[in-house]
């Protein structure tokens, strides 16, 4: 089978603007778990069309064996318009504060997720998503996307979920919340019920085995990216000459596509041990992104992330080298195939090339010592002998 091969492209310069202070999800619990006990009505149920599901693998085989850049895709985005105003059932509770409900199914799919098009919370207001399993995320708030008015939020287990929005009586009618897109999961993302982790190939190696141990520091700043609600990379936070915590992100410009506004972005999603594959925290999460600068001639798209990850993920910012100068040995840190967080050396040195359409200058790798890259790895780091980023992951033909 084909994978991407370890070509990394070079790196471009950075920029320096400011930085806000926030995460995605500040928890809470949603009323609907306890809807009979409170009173409230069912929600609304919005059943999507079916999805012909061996046309899109067919599809993404055929786009792999060609080498085909591009996020790995997951799930088949459908669009919708389903708001506050045309969609689901308010309820008003007894202290005069509203809840609205929606559930969204989705036959046979092995997860769900949705975008939010329109995302505008006042101040009290917060947004849940949990599903029939137990699973939930949120709440979400106004600081849970500053600056932008969309939000992306990631799968959830199973083939439905349930979209709750509590709105104060203080502000009341002040909130809009329109879903855009339904993403039909067709194939397994993170920990869901039908994945065996470490589905990507066995030679891939987590982090937290012996060989991720010189670069405990740069695996704390790798992220699984979200595309559009519908495919994954990776991407790496860098740090800056001021060292002043701006969250600047470094991944593909082939894994761009859409609104990078919608992204989202999970961090430490590492496996605890190394022979056998278990979970690791799916929580520390950083929604929506700007795009600073991007490039087809090195494949890079530079961001800066809506929020800074707060302290208590613990993440690192990596420092880098665009002097050109040819590294002697190399490390990939990355989540291959929508799967927990790998690592992969090469010990020999790596050669320019110009590779790929659109030509790209690129590092070549021509095989990997220890671990290897796929589909999802797109976008991921390349440091070199001294722990500093040299590039990002293109594509080619790794085995």
């Amino acid at each position: 089978m084909l994978r991407p091969s370890p070509l990394f492209a070079s790196l471009a310069g950075l920029l320096i603007v400011g930085s806000l202070q926030a995460q995605v999800s500040f928890g809470g619990q949603p009323y609907g778990p306890k809807a009979a006990k409170l009173g409230l009505p069912d929600a609304p149920l919005v059943e999507m069309p079916a999805v012909d599901v061996q046309a899109f693998l067919t599809e993404d085989a055929a786009r792999e064996a060609q080498n085909m850049p591009g996020p790995f895709r997951f799930g088949a985005p459908l669009p919708v318009d389903l708001s506050l105003a045309n969609s689901g059932i308010w309820h008003q509770l007894s202290n005069g504060d509203r809840v609205w409900r929606l559930e969204v199914a989705c036959p046979g799919a092995l997860n769900v997720t949705v975008i939010f098009s329109e995302y505008v919370i006042p101040n009290g207001g917060r947004v849940h998503l949990y599903n029939r399993m137990g699973d939930a995320v949120g709440g979400f708030t106004a600081e849970s996307n500053p600056g932008h008015t969309e939000l992306g939020v990631f799968p959830m287990r199973g083939d439905r979920l349930t979209v709750e929005y509590i709105e104060p009586a203080a502000v009341a009618g002040q909130g809009r919340l329109r879903i855009g897109q339904v993403t039909h999961g067709y194939r397994s993302i993170l920990g869901d019920q039908t994945k065996a982790l470490g589905d990507s190939g066995p030679c891939n190696i987590n982090v937290i085995c012996p060989e991720g141990d010189d670069w405990r520091d740069q695996i704390r700043s790798v992220a699984m990216i979200v595309v559009n609600g519908s495919g994954s990379c990776t991407g790496t936070l860098m740090n800056n000459c001021s060292e002043d915590g701006t969250p600047y992100f470094l991944t593909a410009n082939h894994c761009l596509g859409g609104s990078v506004s919608n992204w989202s972005f999970l961090f430490n999603w590492d496996s605890p041990t190394c022979s056998s594959t278990t979970n690791g925290p799916e929580t520390m999460t950083v929604s929506g992104a700007t795009l600073l600068v991007n490039s087809a001639g090195s494949d890079m798209a530079l961001l800066e992330l809506s929020a800074a990850p707060p302290a208590s993920y613990n993440v690192y910012y990596s420092g880098w080298d665009h002097s050109g100068d040819q590294p002697t040995a190399q490390t990939g840190i990355h989540h291959p195939r929508g799967d927990i967080k790998k690592i992969c050396h090469e010990e020999d040195d790596a050669t320019q090339v110009a590779w790929g359409t659109p030509s790209a200058q690129c590092w070549n790798i021509p095989s990997w010592d220890a671990g290897t890259t796929e589909p999802g790895s797109s976008g991921s780091g390349l440091w070199d002998q001294n722990g500093r980023l040299i590039g990002q992951l293109y594509g080619g033909a790794a085995s």
